[in-house]
């Protein structure tokens, strides 16, 4: 019986990080303001990586250094778009 309970606390866990997930989208394709886009795509990934990557129980250095590797490949994809754009200019 203990191992029904825990399961079921658990998807019910995943359900609630599903149903604000499409709370946020559907915000977000309503009201359409970009800089409400940013933080919602910001929030979206950020409850998708702790409850659906299972990182809220990780230690908090295994967290800095994937946070930090997220925003080394963020810098960098940006930098090559840039300069994609300034070559391709005529």
């Amino acid at each position: 019986m203990t191992t029904q309970t825990h399961a079921e606390s658990g998807y019910r866990n995943y359900w609630i990080a599903w149903a604000i997930l499409l709370a946020i989208t559907l915000l977000m394709l309503i009201v359409g303001n970009p800089l409400l886009l940013i933080v919602g795509i910001t929030v979206k990934a950020s409850i998708i990586a702790l409850w659906f990557m299972h990182l809220k129980f990780e230690r908090r250095d295994f967290l800095l250094y994937v946070l930090l590797g997220l925003f080394a490949t963020s810098v960098v994809m940006i930098w090559l778009i840039y300069l994609d754009g300034r070559l391709t200019r005529p």
